[in-house]
């Protein structure tokens, strides 16, 4: 008896050596001499025959001459002892997961479906070499070539093939190294009761890890693998003797209809039954190959024997232990010595079995370092090169075991991730293009069947798994392991129903949000019209809800569950204002309140009551707000009760964005008032000319922007501003266009001689320049010429036209030079001709309007001091847009006022400016632009508002949002709300959720405002 057993341990040895022996030889030969063929075939450019052989009784397997041949008996122990590994312990989660009916379902069609495609892969690489008439071909290169053979959009990624399957191969290896490390250091708390931290634990594993992984003997390994196994073997036998002894469980599930458990389960099976790696190394090495894929071959019974297996372990272990968090070694008894022995064995075998699930991923990555380039290095580099590779594989484990709370979910990750594209889409795809173009069978089975397979593929690998939890605790979110019979709840459901309201800008009313959500669709939106003051609102309110369901339609694009929708009514009624523009005396107040329709389940009823579409619209937007997608359900959420009643603290909320130095695509523009309109700003102050550009092609005026010298393609036509207007518009913005005069004007008004008007500018290109202007080129226009003001009105009269704004207008008058006119006009004080060239600015905008607009800006300057002395009848309408705080302190009395605080507001301090060697001022963080309060009781009479400013000289398309967002948000929320507290960790926790909100709802670039850990810890990163 006792030389059976000496006997059989040889054996097995010797068996496992020679598997991996040949494993982890070359994975493959790049140049190989085809069946009589006298060339040699470059596997790296090789290709399928464009026409097959009508007959060919070329055999791949028949050619085959492996250097240790495996005989069938060592290939069936190979394959079955994936049952002894620790993916088994893993079964009875699985199995109390899904059901025990649905449970066994899911692992038989899950193993089906792996030993077929394992059977279409080896059928494929079959099929190539007996095309290219070649003995073998690795999987890499396989792939390659069946791409190749395919439709172009195969093709196209055909040539990167090698490297996307050792990129998925490596990845994989590195996901079964980690699980082998997670178990590792949970087994060896568990056995030794200590209480000691993960890295501690992890630092103590380190050096034991690294000695296994510098074992480059095979022998060696083989032998270490062999011991791992008895001590597998023997572990299993007694976690069924625990098995059996518990079997009296009777509170079982028949079924699961969570997807979550769903997808974890799924790929809990890919992990546990693929053997993607095992199978082509037996197929290549195997003594008779043909053996392995007959009906009755090795292949076939040891996979059903797998799948048996996995269901009688899983199904013992659920009604032996019940629902469980982990695997089943934490559901053993603790203080049996029997469970300490299992623990204890199992934790050898699997220190034992990590070098040898290291070896594939280092050979893969040492073969892509030798072959990477047409020069094969040294091989004293190469095992310099291996010396450095294999401690930085093994740390890339220990550290992703670190991060990774909970083992279960992360077998079931690396299932979806990497063995569901090795097992299931990428077999699928090769066998589509190696019968490709039309060889699919009777009705296009096997198209139709491969479709199906990579689109289930495909599923499990796009839906990640959850691995942490949040819980609200004292109305703060804070991050929990997760467990799988727990409760999952995503970090934005947690931030949505915690205490804290989340709602950007903060209601100034009062406001209850409920801590509980129901799942909606946009579908299944529906607008009332409870009553409207005019058929234009009624047209708004119609447009602007549509957007507010497209809105919710582009978030809803992950939806991947089943619920129980929600039906939900939106009532508006608007009674006031019949315009639904944007004005100064439009009221912007809402009420808004949910609530479940009382004896119909399944119906949720929003109230919305406004003075104005505008007002109404905000009222939609903070609807928006209360609607979120969860991660983990897959689904759309909405709020089940909340009331709020809200009013901005400021009639003017802007935002002024120059496109006079540097053009920004339409699209960026109107991304820009999407982001604009969720923060409830209402002016899109839009500065469009200046010294060195003129970015608008007027109709009525077309030679300033011929003259300006901008290229055609960066400008704006008006058609480009009627949309941008009209987008706004319904979106509750107004847009501001501002033409800046009468300085800052370069050569967009040099055309006067030509067409016998004049001079219509003076000053231009004088040197120095910045004794003239701001920035070259200098100019101003001529105040003397009374054709400026004729071009003028016609220019206004297009702007008002444009947008469909009357009631605000913007005349510039920023950057003017006392010293051009003081030289041109040497007799005359300076400031007169400026006084006088601004009474007939405002008397051409009052002609084009019909009467002045109730306010118009002006950019504060040296002209101030004299406004209220000499522009007496119209100091009722001029409104300043002041820079600075001691503007506001000197001139602001008896003016109004658009605050726009360059200490403060403008968003491109610290960046610099095209001609300064440093940055200039200090950047303007968001806590900085936060708590900017430069008003005082004495002042807010005539306080109009404030605007955030974006200067374009050093900025560009592409770079638009991360330079404004989220600290115009920041801007939006003291406009609106003007709360007393300053730039706390909870304002921060809400503005860093209302910027999330910015990226998934409208795509905004915008910039982080810390790190994605201090997004998911928000109240530990300090």
């Amino acid at each position: 008896m006792i030389l059976k057993v000496v006997v059989s341990i040889k054996l097995d040895f010797y068996s496992s050596y020679l598997f991996h022996r040949a494993a982890f030889e070359t994975i493959s030969r790049h140049v190989i001499q085809p069946y009589n063929h006298e060339s040699f075939l470059d596997l790296r450019f090789a290709r399928l025959p464009s026409t097959k052989a009508f007959v060919d009784n070329y055999e791949p397997r028949e050619h085959r001459t492996p250097k240790d041949p495996i005989k069938v008996w060592m290939a069936y122990f190979n394959l079955l002892r994936i049952s002894l590994g620790p993916g088994m312990l893993g079964m009875p989660l699985a199995i109390s997961q899904a059901g025990i009916v649905l449970g066994p379902i899911i692992t038989v069609i899950a193993g089906i479906m792996v030993l077929h495609m394992h059977t279409t892969l080896l059928w494929c690489l079959n099929e190539i070499c007996r095309q290219l008439r070649i003995p073998y071909i690795s999987y890499r290169y396989g792939f390659r070539v069946a791409l190749l053979h395919g439709p172009a959009v195969c093709q196209a990624m055909g040539h990167r093939a090698p490297e996307i399957i050792a990129v998925f191969m490596i990845l994989n290896q590195i996901g079964i190294c980690t699980v082998h490390v997670i178990f590792t250091t949970d087994s060896l708390r568990d056995i030794m009761d200590w209480q000691s931290s993960k890295p501690a634990l992890l630092a103590l594993l380190l050096p034991i890890m690294f000695l296994d992984s510098i074992l480059k003997s095979l022998k060696v390994v083989s032998y270490i693998s062999l011991l791992g196994n008895i001590c597998n073997l023997v572990g299993l036998i007694l976690i069924l003797y625990h098995m059996l002894l518990g079997i009296s469980h009777k509170d079982v599930d028949l079924v699961t209809y969570s997807s979550i458990t769903w997808i974890i389960v799924f790929g809990c099976f890919l992990y546990n039954l693929s053997a993607i790696g095992v199978i082509l190394t037996l197929e290549r090495n195997l003594y008779k190959p043909k053996a392995l894929t007959k009906r009755y071959g090795v292949l076939n019974i040891s996979m059903i024997l797998n799948i048996l297996s996995s269901i009688v372990f899983g199904v013992l272990g659920y009604l032996s232990f019940g629902v469980m968090d982990e695997n089943i070694l934490r559901s053993l008894p603790y203080d049996d010595n029997s469970t300490m022995a299992a623990i204890g064995l199992y934790l050898i075998s699997t220190i034992f079995a990590y070098p040898l699930q290291c070896y594939p991923a280092i050979q893969i990555l040492m073969e892509v370092i030798k072959n990477h380039t047409s020069r094969t290095p040294s091989e004293s580099t190469l095992e310099m090169i291996e010396y450095f590779v294999r401690p930085c594989f093994v740390t890339i484990t220990f550290l992703v075991c670190y991060l990774i709370p909970f083992q279960a979910p992360f077998v079931a990750f690396v299932g979806n991730f990497c063995t569901s594209m090795l097992s299931l889409v990428f077999p699928a795809l090769m066998e589509l293009c190696l019968l490709y173009p039309g060889n699919y069978g009777k009705k296009n089975f096997y198209l139709i069947k491969d479709l199906i397979i990579i689109t289930l593929g495909l599923v499990c690998w796009l839906n990640l798994l959850p691995l942490w939890t949040w819980e609200c605790v004292n109305e703060k979110c804070l991050p929990m392991k997760a467990t799988i019979s727990g409760k999952l709840q995503s970090l934005v459901t947690c931030n949505m129903l915690c205490s804290t309201i989340q709602l950007w800008p903060q209601p100034t009313g009062s406001v209850s949000l409920s801590t509980t959500a129901v799942p909606v669709r946009a579908d299944l939106f529906q607008l009332q019209v409870m009553g409207v003051t005019s058929r234009p609102v009624k047209q708004h309110l119609q447009d602007a809800f549509e957007i507010f369901r497209q809105e919710l339609r582009f978030t809803e694009q992950k939806i991947r569950g089943f619920e129980e929708w929600q039906r939900v009514i939106v009532r508006v009624g608007i009674n006031g204002s019949a315009d639904p523009r944007m004005r100064l005396d439009t009221d912007e107040s809402y009420r808004m309140s949910i609530q479940p329709k009382e004896g119909s389940g399944g119906i949720m009823i929003v109230d919305i009551a406004a003075k104005s579409f505008c007002g109404a619209r905000h009222g939609l937007e903070t609807l928006a707000q209360m609607i979120w997608l969860d991660p983990y359900a897959g689904s759309l959420l909405m709020m089940e009760a909340a009331s709020v009643e809200d009013a901005p603290r400021f009639r003017y909320r802007g935002l002024m964005i120059d496109t006079s130095h540097n053009y920004f695509p339409v699209h960026e523009l109107i991304r820009t008032i999407d982001a604009m309109a969720t923060c409830k700003l209402n002016t899109f102050h839009w500065h469009a000319t200046g010294a060195q550009g003129f970015s608008i092609m007027f109709g009525s005026v077309p030679q300033l922007a011929q003259y300006a010298g901008n290229e055609h393609a960066a400008m704006y036509t008006p058609e480009d501003v009627r949309t941008i207007a009209r987008y706004a518009r319904l979106r509750g913005i107004r847009v501001l266009l501002e033409v800046d005069i009468p300085a800052q004007i370069g050569h967009a008004w040099d055309w006067g001689p030509t067409i016998g008007l004049g001079e219509l500018a003076h000053c231009m290109e004088l040197e120095p320049w910045i004794a003239y202007c701001d920035e070259p080129p200098c100019g101003q226009l001529n105040p003397r010429n009374l054709h400026v003001y004729e071009i003028l009105e016609r220019l206004f009269l297009e702007i008002i036209q444009l947008t469909g704004v009357d009631d605000l207008f913007h005349i510039g008058g920023d950057g003017v030079i006392e010293r051009c006119w003081a030289e041109v006009f040497n007799d005359t004080d300076p400031m007169e001709i400026w006084l006088e060239f601004t009474r007939k600015t405002l008397q051409s905008l009052e002609k084009a309007n019909r009467k002045l607009p109730n306010l118009t800006l002006i950019w504060s300057s040296q002209l101030c001091e004299r406004i209220k002395s000499d522009l007496k009848e119209y100091v009722h309408g001029i409104g300043l847009q002041a820079r600075n705080v001691a503007w506001n302190e000197n001139y602001i009395s008896g003016l109004r006022t658009v605050l726009s605080n360059e200490d403060a507001w403008d968003l491109n301090n610290g960046m610099g400016a095209w001609y300064e060697d440093a940055q200039g001022a200090p950047y303007n963080s968001w806590q900085r632009i936060y708590e900017h309060r430069p008003w005082s009781r004495s002042t807010l009479g005539c306080l109009e508002g404030g605007e955030a400013t974006v200067w374009s000289s050093t900025l560009g398309a592409g770079g638009l949002d991360a330079r404004v967002w989220p600290r115009a948000a920041a801007l939006a929320e003291r406009l609106w709300a003007d709360r007393p507290e300053g730039a706390t960790r909870p304002v921060q926790a809400r503005l860093d959720v209302h910027r999330t909100r910015l990226v998934t709802r409208h795509n905004i670039q915008a910039e982080p405002m810390w790190s994605m850990w201090c997004t998911q810890n928000t109240y530990t990163c300090r």
